[in-house]
């Protein structure tokens, strides 16, 4: 492992090094003309109508294993991962609240789909990983046991089988099931292993029983959003920028076409009346700022740890990789035949969008009108009422840092308090208490921070000076624990969370040069009915956190850390 470490801070700055050697120009009329990326091929949008993942309940032995999938109308079928049979992705599983679903998942994989893509050096990976890639299947957003939780260094390979026991000891929220397996959790969630968890209770039912009377049924349907790269042959293509050489870590994955349920920028026909959609930015590295093109408005009725306790009215909405968000939308001034676009116009930062040529993605989805009847219920004005979190017992920075390495291709490198994944000291919150975590992001680009096993509840985020905190605070060298308090560097006032962004959740955006601050509540064992300290495995315990970005948490974005009694 310590080879791997040394070797990973050998690999960092891909942004910084590309931008040096590469001229800025205007963004050329054609994909294909830009010489720093591999374009896709022209493929048009509105075409393949909106596949609905097939859905599951109950216990379920599910395998993994290559299949073949057709992403749009103009590409041939072409070699793909999944869940239990599904062409691509995998299915929606749903479970009930306080009620136990046991889910077996064995590893039928064979060589990896990206074989030539895995980079060796990074922790967890090697060369036996081209043809018996591991896998660790994480139940993001969910309250399990340490050793139920998809614990990264808990991988099985090919032939193995992992159970895994879900109490859904929580309320009815959008969840989302995917690979952790260290090292490969970018491949292997982009070759298309991950799928939506619906947890239902007793108000927020899934069927025309729900207290709220919400759109059901057919009228509630999942959109899993995931930016890709493609051949001419239609296999997916995980290299994004020619700089870096095949089998190098190189960032971040960033997709040149927009996938929906795995099919590029499809159709779906609705009917006159409201429609929940199930979000989820299941994308490597790409964040989404959506809205109809009529800037219709629409309803956020929850986000990742379930229902808001109010719906709230916007135009807008933006989702950070890992983020979900639970909307209802009103068609019913939508006559036969017309239709109304979703559209995305967020843009990359400027030096990453300098560096690999990245545009907007628009076409989302489009959405015609059938002109039959549908759900027509008002929307209540208060869902549920959340407990927040009460004062902090204590404050914790932590910083998010990047770096440049001239030892390694790209050069540049990714970590948490200036640590990677197997350095000491960790995070050892005590159970019964409650944190404010103040995540001080110093590098080029956002950050979603994902906390397995807890809930986030975003207070604020703040400006500040990037510079003057790196002066008076010098780095040391990495491995050495770093995070000043900024204290004296911030800028303006606090910015209060979107209002889709309140509420309890497990992933939560944090911009470059901010300071971006939440609450979390870190349970105790007669809380959570387990003991979140067990040790696992031959000397695993606790769980992680991390960026979101796949590719930055198969890097050093990742940590460990212990609820502690």
């Amino acid at each position: 492992m310590a080879e791997g470490i040394s070797r990973r801070r050998a690999l960092a700055a891909a942004a910084a090094a590309a931008a040096a050697t590469t001229a800025a120009a205007a963004p050329p009329a054609r994909a294909e003309l830009d010489p720093r990326t591999f374009p896709s091929p022209e493929l048009r949008p509105y075409v393949d109508e909106l596949p609905r993942p097939r859905t599951i309940t109950g216990d379920q032995t599910i395998a993994m294993a290559e299949t073949t999938h057709r992403f749009h109308r103009d590409l041939a079928p072409a070699p793909t991962w999944s869940y239990g049979g599904a062409e691509y992705l995998g299915p929606t599983i749903e479970a009930r609240a306080h009620h136990t679903t046991h889910l077996t998942f064995t590893n039928n994989l064979g060589k990896h789909l990206f074989a030539a893509d895995v980079d060796p050096t990074l922790d967890g990976a090697s060369e036996e990983s081209r043809t018996r890639p591991h896998t660790s299947v994480h139940l993001h957003g969910a309250v399990t046991p340490p050793d139920q939780d998809g614990h990264p260094m808990d991988v099985f390979l090919p032939g193995e089988s992992r159970a895994y026991r879900h109490e859904n000891r929580q309320p009815a929220a959008g969840l989302w099931y995917h690979d952790h397996g260290m090292g490969l959790t970018r491949l292997n969630v982009h070759a298309g292993l991950a799928g939506l968890y619906l947890l239902r209770d007793h108000e927020d039912t899934g069927d025309r029983t729900n207290a709220w009377q919400l759109p059901s049924g057919e009228f509630e349907v999942p959109l899993i959003l995931a930016d890709r790269r493609f051949h001419p042959d239609g296999s997916l293509n995980y290299r994004a920028l020619t700089l870096v050489p095949q089998g190098h870590w190189d960032g971040g994955q960033i997709g040149d076409r927009l996938t929906v349920n795995g099919k590029v920028s499809p159709y779906f026909e609705v009917a006159r009346g409201q429609y929940r959609f199930r979000v989820l930015n299941a994308s490597n590295f790409r964040a989404y700022h959506l809205f109809f093109r009529d800037r219709r408005p629409f309803h956020v009725i929850g986000n990742d740890a379930g229902l808001l306790d109010t719906p709230v009215v916007t135009t807008e909405i933006r989702l950070t990789p890992g983020e979900r968000a639970d909307l209802v939308v009103d068609f019913s001034d939508l006559g036969g035949g017309e239709h109304v676009d979703l559209i995305n116009d967020q843009r990359e930062a400027a030096l990453i969008a300098l560096v690999t040529g990245a545009q907007p993605l628009p076409d989302v989805v489009r959405f015609t009108g059938t002109g039959a009847k549908g759900h027509a219920k008002a929307l209540p004005t208060r869902l549920r009422l959340t407990p927040k979190p009460g004062a902090p017992d204590r404050r914790r920075v932590v910083t998010l840092t990047q770096d440049l390495e001239l030892t390694r291709w790209p050069p540049i490198g990714m970590s948490l308090n200036n640590l990677c994944f197997e350095d000491d000291p960790i995070a050892r919150p005590r159970q019964g208490t409650t944190e404010l975590w103040e995540v001080v992001n110093l590098t080029v680009e956002d950050h979603p921070v994902h906390l397995h096993l807890v809930n986030l509840h975003l207070v604020n985020r703040q400006a500040f000076d990037p510079t003057g905190y790196s002066l008076a605070h010098p780095r040391p060298a990495m491995g050495t624990e770093w995070a000043p308090p900024p204290d004296g560097f911030l800028l303006g006032a606090p910015q209060p969370p979107a209002p889709w962004e309140s509420g309890p959740k497990d992933t939560v955006n944090c911009p470059q040069n901010t300071v971006t601050r939440f609450l979390v509540h870190f349970p105790t064992a007669d809380e959570l009915g387990f003991d979140p300290d067990a040790q696992f495995g031959t000397d695993l315990r606790g769980y992680v956190w991390h960026c979101h970005i796949l590719d930055h948490e198969d890097d050093c974005m990742m940590a460990r850390y212990r609820l502690v009694p």
